[in-house]
């Protein structure tokens, strides 16, 4: 007899998302923001698949759930437009960029992330059907200094999972000039 499509959902992540405070109560949320306070980081001037603003590694064996990912941008408007993209990777296929502390958003927790960060990622061309775009959307700005607009890059919490081995992928692009970002982003990891 076939199993039916209930069978491969775990149990431990029918859970509401949205109480993102049960999750940091419980030591199973975590974060990462910029590096150094005061310290932005630079999208693209165009989308390249190999080089993401972004990239978070699932390197453990718990699934990675992602919660939030609020950007504000920095200086000088990258253009009028500026367009976000977020895709997750079966097989994490990261080679380079600069490592990002991760922290649970709960400090008395004793629970440890599995997950690694970095900005300014560089990854190699995918494999075939490795990268799937979850999200896109586009920043609309006419002005020319930067406003204090905050962006969530994720339509949602618990809109997408990141499987043990995978990643997930962050990517800003603007036509004339690369945007400077202030960020903060959070996820779950939970038992599967």
């Amino acid at each position: 007899m076939a199993k039916s499509s209930v069978d491969l959902v775990g149990l431990p992540l029918i859970r509401n998302f949205n109480d993102i405070a049960g999750l940091v109560w419980e030591g199973k949320a975590f974060g990462v923001g910029v590096a150094a306070a005061d310290t932005g980081i630079v999208g693209q001037t165009s989308y390249a698949a190999t080089l993401a603003t972004v990239a978070l590694r699932n390197l453990g064996s718990k699934a990675m759930v992602p919660l939030y990912a609020r950007f504000s941008q920095t200086g000088t408007v990258g253009g009028g437009r500026i367009t976000a993209h977020v895709s997750t990777l079966n097989t994490d296929q990261y080679t380079s960029g600069t490592a990002l502390t991760i922290y649970n958003l709960n400090r008395n927790s004793s629970n440890g992330t599995t997950a690694v960060a970095a900005h300014t990622a560089t990854l190699p061309a995918f494999t075939t059907g490795n990268q799937v775009l979850v999200y896109e959307a586009d920043i609309l700005q006419t002005v020319t200094a930067a406003s204090d607009l905050v962006t969530d890059l994720f339509p949602a919490p618990g809109f997408c999972v990141v499987k043990p081995g995978g990643g997930l992928q962050i990517y800003t692009d603007a036509v004339t000039t690369g945007p400077t970002w202030f960020w903060a982003i959070a996820w779950a990891e939970l038992d599967v």
